[in-house]
């Protein structure tokens, strides 16, 4: 009898494993980025290709939307929109090096992605894994690049597919029902080299249009999500 009441109070005092989702579910997220330097591999004239550099942008932000199904067993499965946003930097590429940036780089993607809530875990809070494929619309928005005598502008954008891996951790809001809020690492790299059509506006040649191809542009972000499950 009194080991039977102290298995019976440790188990009522004992935090409750969170419940899996289960059904419909909408979610929203607020992003902080850090952009990996994009390799500028080369960029194509009419003079023939012209050395290649690197491209920087400061500290990126963004948001998305994501709607998704809870199978009930800790897996569930989503179709998620994103925009990221950062300002771009310094470029060196041809004869620019270390060249002030203006503009801004713009990413639009579309991803389906698969996770999985992890129920070992006792109270409200749930570890998960997920990753995701999709494609990313990438642009370079009113970019000018310049040095004393040289001006490069771009105002284009180009597509790849792109994949994504995450790691987070849910957390059930008490007295909100269906209602958790979620903090994320994750990762994001696009699959294909990038080309961008542009125009050198000011050079000792004149202004002549340009092609920069640039690859490994990968991203790495903190994001913070509130999910709603029906």
């Amino acid at each position: 009898m009194f080991l039977r009441t102290i298995a019976a109070l440790t188990l009522t005092a004992a935090p409750a494993l969170a419940d899996p989702v289960s059904g419909f579910y909408v979610s929203g997220h607020a992003a902080i980025s850090a952009i990996d330097e994009q390799k500028i591999e080369d960029v194509d004239t009419g003079f023939g290709p012209q050395p290649g550099g690197r491209l920087s942008t400061d500290t990126g932000y963004g948001a998305g939307i994501a709607a998704g199904w809870g199978f009930g067993n800790g897996w569930r499965t989503e179709l998620e929109l994103t925009y990221r946003r950062a300002n771009f930097d310094l470029t060196t590429a041809g004869a620019l090096k270390d060249a002030a940036t203006d503009g801004h780089y713009g990413q639009t993607s579309v991803f389906v992605n698969a996770l999985y809530d992890f129920h070992t875990v006792q109270g409200p809070i749930r570890p998960y894994l997920g990753g995701g494929v999709g494609i990313s619309r990438v642009a370079w928005n009113d970019t000018i690049s310049y040095v004393p005598g040289e001006r490069v502008g771009h105002d284009t954008h180009d597509t790849s597919p792109a994949a994504q891996i995450m790691v987070g951790a849910s957390w059930d809001v008490p007295s909100a029902q269906g209602l958790t809020l979620s903090a994320e690492l994750r990762h994001v790299r696009l699959l294909d080299d990038l080309s961008y059509d542009g125009r050198v506006l000011e050079s000792r040649f004149g202004s002549f249009p340009i092609t920069t191809n640039v690859n490994e542009t990968r991203r790495t972000e903190v994001l913070i999500t509130l999910r709603r499950s029906f």
